[in-house]
């Protein structure tokens, strides 16, 4: 199956008023995105609303604060205004949030992730397993990173992981970009789908879509902004929405005037993941 990825605008936030809220619509983005196992979520630039300066770095610090496994939190997050409200948010408790663990329990093979440390010229993981574990590989001081253990207790040492070493649902990545275009121009092996009011209900184009997501490495959703859609953002751009061959509404017969963007993320991944995966058992 396709990775998932999202793309979401700096001005997600625009249409709340506290710092508390906007707290909670990034925890409920960062839970909808891991629920449907989305690798990567892009934030771009939306030129058309006016927002608080602050929201784009509150949006993007408090998704990688989520992905961030608790044992490392405090390593790589230190005290900062943006978390102010970390306390009350829902945990993603997604397969690489890993428990506290007996040391001696760790297998060769198990993967972690770390951040890496340098004790006297030698580099180490913490990992979150009460001490540090030498590492063999290269990397730089504070440098989050997903390891293998590639000897057990007592002798454990850990290893740069590779993708084929992780066979769960390993969190995602936060990018930012400048723009929509600037994102979905020259994309190999993506499925692009821009989410809005005015594209072709979903059940219309489902079976293409669904047949070029399967073979796809990658399927990007594009939502648009609280105050502007799809269509706005991108002739902002220069461009238009009409050069997209997937432009879908996955809520036709909507009983209120607008969909939240968290609401839009949730309820659209839910119908692309449910398509993707019918029949597929």
């Amino acid at each position: 199956m396709p990775n998932f990825w999202v793309a979401i605008p700096d001005s997600a936030l625009s249409d709340e008023q506290t710092k508390r809220d906007k707290s909670i619509k990034i925890a409920q983005f960062a839970r909808a995105c891991s629920i449907f196992r989305v690798k990567r979520i892009y934030i771009y630039h939306d030129a058309l609303s006016q927002f608080e300066n602050e929201d784009a770095n509150l949006l993007k610090t408090i998704l990688r604060f989520l992905d961030t496994p608790q044992y490392l939190r405090k390593i790589l997050y230190p005290r900062m205004h943006q978390l102010e409200y970390a306390g009350i948010l829902h945990p993603i408790k997604a397969p690489h949030h890993n428990a506290a663990e007996d040391i001696r329990k760790v297998r060769a093979g198990d993967v972690r992730t770390g951040v890496i440390a340098k004790v006297k010229g030698q580099l180490f993981v913490e990992v979150g397993l009460g001490s540090l574990v030498p590492f063999s590989g290269q990397g730089f001081e504070g440098k989050k990173i997903n390891v293998k253990f590639s000897a057990a207790y007592p002798n454990l040492r850990a290893e740069e992981a590779a993708e084929e070493d992780i066979h769960e649902y390993w969190g995602y990545e936060v990018k930012e970009v400048p723009s929509i275009t600037k994102l979905t121009t020259g994309l190999e092996g993506t499925t692009v789908v821009l989410t809005s009011k005015k594209g072709s209900y979903f059940s219309n184009v489902e079976p293409k879509l669904v047949a070029r997501c399967r073979d796809s490495r990658n399927v990007l959703v594009v939502f648009g902004a609280p105050r502007h859609g799809i269509q706005d953002l991108l002739a902002k751009e220069g461009a238009s929405a009409k050069s997209f061959e997937f432009v879908i509404n996955t809520f036709p017969n909507q009983g209120t005037e607008t969909v939240r963007l968290e609401e839009a993320v949730l309820g659209a991944l839910s119908i692309l993941n449910s398509s993707l995966h019918f029949d597929q058992n």
